[in-house]
């Protein structure tokens, strides 16, 4: 009770935290609604929709991974250069309003999909084709990852001195929470409704967002010193400028790295004792959502709850990620390989929450490491780590994934995580990130 009084306090008490919080929560639960109502009509992807976590065979899985984050590597450095260069609280309201208005045509006109039914319209028309919808998708992701990068390159300025760490908690575990009751609310309210109702209220809920976005004062702000095509002759070297300060500060280089390695566990461990649940329960979508979502769940909680709380005991935030991450990786190494509903529910649990204690530390980690002029190209190269996590598991579940030794395949990934995360550990230590004092890090 006490992480939430504090992040009740923090989301009330900071006003352009608490604003920032409400753009987060409000985009991520315009994700939930629009998304779930249009996901089975999605053209490409197949009938269950387009998400790499719900992928329900390693073809799916590729296909999935190279459409969603091939694109999305190409592009984050340059988004990171805008994070960095133009007003947050623009790109904010510009990423919302503009799927806002995408998202309200589809509402009102209709599409007609290759699916067995078409998103229907208020107008009942249907007219607009099928690419439409796809595209509409694909923007109301990358627009999520514009809102979350620069979310996170603005928070340290909305705080006044606040923690990160539990500032962080609030973002991750209030993101989640809106995001997945809002598609729960979807998802219900499909049963008994047209789409255009919940796609309409999917596009306000954007809107709201936008407005949400432009009534923030301080963001960190913008830092252009020309006109746009002056701006735009400085990326390639605004990109490269960003690598070197990442680089040459070791706290966030090492923790985008260790994000990357902790990231990779996570999408191949989930997908995988995805594919297993799903044979043991005989296809039940449900049942694997508990076995493999709903332990996770708990457990993600419990890390968002008890993150502040284990920040102040142990002797550095590093130090967290490192016992955060260890717990994640033995999990998988030790239960990966029993193919048991309790294993798996244990394994998601454990895995849940070693994965977002981790990422809670070190979002905060890149975030006290650099100013406010670098922190966008900082979350740009998170981003990427992410996209390259994806990828790496996909080819190596391609390569190796076998119904006769995926068990023991998904054991070895967490003995080999362990190994990498070792590895880590040195270089956490070299950089002075284990002493109690970490100002040696910048």
């Amino acid at each position: 009770m006490g992480m939430i009084k504090r992040g009740l306090a923090l989301i009330f008490g900071r006003r352009d935290f608490g604003l920032l919080m409400g753009v987060q929560f409000l985009a991520q639960a315009g994700d939930g609604l629009f998304q779930t109502a249009v996901a089975k009509a999605v053209a490409f992807g197949g009938q269950k929709g387009f998400d790499v976590e719900s992928a329900s065979s390693v073809d799916e899985l590729i296909t999935i991974v190279l459409v969603l984050f091939v694109p999305y590597t190409l592009i984050s450095p340059f988004l990171g250069v805008v994070i960095d260069r133009w007003d947050r609280r623009k790109l904010l309201f510009t990423s919302n309003i503009l799927r806002a208005a995408l998202v309200g045509l589809i509402a009102i006109v209709g599409v007609q999909t290759t699916a067995e039914e078409p998103v229907e319209g208020l107008l009942g028309t249907e007219i607009l084709p099928s690419l439409v919808l796809f595209l509409a998708f694909m923007l109301t992701l990358a627009c999520t990852r514009v809102v979350l990068a620069t979310k996170s390159a603005a928070l340290p300025a909305t705080l006044d001195g606040s923690s990160l760490v539990e500032a962080n908690a609030v973002s991750q575990l209030g993101g989640a929470l809106f995001q997945l009751g809002a598609a729960g609310v979807a998802f219900i309210a499909s049963s008994f409704l047209p789409s255009w109702p919940i796609v309409l209220a999917g596009a306000i809920v954007y809107g709201a967002a936008a407005l949400l976005a432009m009534a923030i004062k301080k963001a960190g702000e913008p830092h252009t010193a020309g006109r746009l095509m002056e701006e735009v002759s400085r990326v390639a070297r605004s990109i490269a400028a960003g690598v070197r300060e990442v680089a040459r500060t070791p706290k966030a280089a090492v923790s985008i790295g260790t994000y990357f390695w902790l990231r990779f566990l996570w999408s191949f461990t989930i997908v995988g004792v995805a594919f297993i649940a799903r044979e043991l329960v005989a296809d039940d979508d449900l049942q694997v959502l508990v076995l493999t979502g709903g332990a996770g769940a708990v457990g993600a909680v419990l890390g968002f709850m008890l993150a502040g709380r284990l920040h102040e005991k142990v002797r550095t935030t590093a130090m967290l990620v490192l016992r955060a991450s260890a717990l994640a990786g033995l999990a998988v190494a030790v239960l990966g390989g029993l193919e048991m509903k309790l294993s798996i529910a244990l394994l998601t649990f454990f895995l849940g929450f070693g994965f977002f204690l981790g990422k809670i530390s070190l979002d905060t980690m890149v975030q006290e490491s650099l100013g406010d002029d670098f922190r966008g190209r900082a979350f740009s190269l998170y981003d990427i780590a992410y996209n390259l996590a994806w990828v790496l598991a996909a080819v190596i579940m391609k390569l190796f994934y076998d119904a006769d030794t995926r068990g023991a395949l998904i054991a070895s990934i967490g003995v080999v995580f362990l190994i990498g995360l070792a590895l880590l550990g040195r270089a956490f230590k070299r950089a002075g990130l284990l002493n109690a004092n970490e100002s040696v890090a910048r």
